[in-house]
């Protein structure tokens, strides 16, 4: 089957190679707007507490009609029945939906895919929270090879589930079949060449790519980003180094940056800025890392082969 990928794959990538500019930017502008109109109907439901999928409430679990809501757990759904969830949806279908509720809750904070958290030995490795409920979705690159000689010879992932912190799916529990389209958008996003990205939609952003906004443009993160009174709230913990000439930074300039970070919600670093400006000899160096609140990647021991 991995050769079959490999064929589809390089199809692709010639058929891509080919398109126009305005073709390519026609083409990604179309799935934008289908993600926007998927978005929109989700969040519509969500509100209502109504799964967009099946269009049950999220309390109801129909054994003849397996749904990856039942991952919220607001019904009675038992361990047993995950493998019904993964027969009928595969893995981007499953990340995609425990991200957008991830997301509505609480935004990107929610959910932590950081790569520099992550393994290199790791295709991913993203825990993503929800109320009082913890998924961490891992695959490491032996898995999607599969471990040759053993019964989990395919392409596979791995799958943990947290209730109040307390185990209830484990990662060796199940080893989940990728599906085809799974292993054509991995092979693809793993070929810089491929000119393939794929995304979650508004909803399935992840810590990683709030902090490549950042790293793109600074000073527009840094201007926009708002404070929070409970640092448990916070996306982003910001950390401002100020430099000042041989004199010394005026103390009346210090309070009016604290004054304006009370008053607008700014970060600090955004108002040291504003106020210290003009004067001459000022360096304000900013560093920023996930906050508190962005919960740590669930790690999974891996058995090493001989």
């Amino acid at each position: 089957m991995q050769d079959d990928i490999k064929r589809v794959a390089q199809s692709f990538k010639d058929q891509t190679s080919s398109l126009t500019h305005e073709e390519s930017t026609a083409y990604f502008e179309q799935q934008r707007e289908n993600y926007d109109r998927e978005y929109s109907a989700f969040i519509e439901s969500y509100n209502s507490d109504e799964c967009y999928l099946c269009g049950k409430p999220f309390k109801t679990i129909s054994k003849t009609e397996p749904c990856v809501h039942w991952l919220l757990r607001r019904g009675k759904f038992k361990k047993k029945d995950f493998s019904k969830i993964t027969d009928k949806f595969d893995f981007y279908n499953i990340s995609a939906f425990l991200r957008w509720v991830a997301n509505a809750e609480a935004g990107v904070r929610n959910i932590n895919n950081l790569k520099e958290e992550s393994s290199d030995r790791k295709l991913f490795e993203t825990t993503i929270k929800w109320k009082n409920i913890e998924w961490t979705l891992d695959c490491s690159k032996n898995d999607f090879e599969g471990h040759a000689g053993s019964k989990t010879d395919f392409p596979h992932w791995h799958f943990q589930m947290r209730i109040d912190g307390n185990q209830f799916i484990n990662f060796n529990d199940y080893h989940i079949p990728f599906s085809k389209d799974d292993q054509l958008k991995i092979t693809l996003e793993s070929d810089p060449e491929s000119g393939f990205l794929h995304t979650f939609g508004p909803g399935g952003q992840g810590m990683q790519e709030h902090m490549d906004r950042l790293a793109d443009d600074p000073d527009e993160f840094i201007e926009n980003v708002l404070t929070t009174d409970n640092p448990e709230d916070g996306t982003v913990h910001m950390q401002s180094i100020v430099r000042g000439p041989e004199g010394g930074i005026s103390g009346e300039k210090i309070n009016e940056a604290l004054e304006m970070a009370r008053n607008t919600g700014k970060s600090l670093a955004h108002c040291f800025r504003e106020t210290l400006s003009d004067d001459k000899g000022v360096s304000i160096s900013t560093i920023a890392s996930p906050a508190k609140s962005v919960p740590e990647i669930a790690k999974r021991s891996e058995r090493k082969r001989r």
